[in-house]
């Protein structure tokens, strides 16, 4: 209802008159046979709550435009502050992608009374999840990746004991050397030039023999390769965070 603007009107709201009866309808013909006329009174309870429903919203007032009801069907589906989807890089009247800008906390009082400081939350990359008791409502918690293992990532160490050579029978080994060397030979040869002595001297052997080597308990380093992304997603549709201003 829009306030009378035709000359006639009044600033202030006049007094009520006295009321009779109980509240009802209209009619065309009482008992009287007069009809009912609604009074000053009615039109004006009419536009006092009509006035006081925009106002309440943050909806203005334009005697020009005939759209102020469906605006305010509009405000009043979801309280001022509530985060809503948006698929559009342009916010309709009334609302602010909310991406962390400041907003005048005086021009829309109900919107600063949610967000005092004057800035609206970024909102970009970020989703919203119901609060546990004793956090803080609009509170930044920093995405976490859940504890948990993966198979295989546990090494035991194994003691392998001492471990032996095989033995390759018994067997020795010859050298070849001549007079001035001062040791004794076994064997003494001459070549076929004539006259040159030489000495062939012979190890000893030890018999067939083996030897230990201890290699004992050790373990090994497991490296897990890395996989995924930066951060835990799903599948999702891009958009825009938005919240009305009033």
């Amino acid at each position: 209802m829009h306030l009378l603007n035709n000359g006639s009107q009044v600033e202030q709201i006049p007094a009520t008159k006295s009321r009779e009866g109980i509240g009802g309808y209209f009619s065309e013909s009482n008992e009287n046979n007069a009809p009912s006329y609604p009074g000053a009174d009615w039109f004006n309870a009419v536009i006092r709550e009509f006035q006081t429903a925009l106002t309440r919203y943050g909806v203005p007032f334009d005697p020009d435009n005939f759209d102020h009801l469906s605006r305010l069907i509009q405000f009043t589906a979801l309280p001022v502050g509530t985060p809503q989807p948006w698929m559009s890089d342009t916010a309709p009247e009334g609302w602010a992608i909310m991406k962390g800008q400041a907003f005048d906390t005086e021009l829309f009082p109900l919107t600063a009374t949610l967000f005092p400081d004057g800035i609206i939350p970024d909102m970009r990359g970020r989703g919203l999840i119901g609060k546990e008791d004793g956090e803080t409502v609009g509170a930044f918690a920093e995405g976490q990746v859940k504890s948990h293992g993966h198979e295989g990532s546990s090494v035991n160490n194994t003691n392998l004991g001492t471990k032996y050579t095989s033995t390759n029978g018994n067997h020795n080994h010859y050298t070849r050397g001549g007079h001035e060397g001062g040791y004794t030979s076994s064997y003494h040869s001459a070549d076929a030039a004539g006259g040159s002595h030489s000495n062939v001297l012979y190890t000893s052997t030890s018999g067939n023999h083996n030897h230990s080597v201890g290699i004992g308990a050790h373990g090994h380093t497991l490296n897990i390769a890395l996989n995924g992304a930066l951060k835990n997603t799903i599948d999702h549709l891009k958009c825009n965070w938005i919240v009305r201003l009033a």
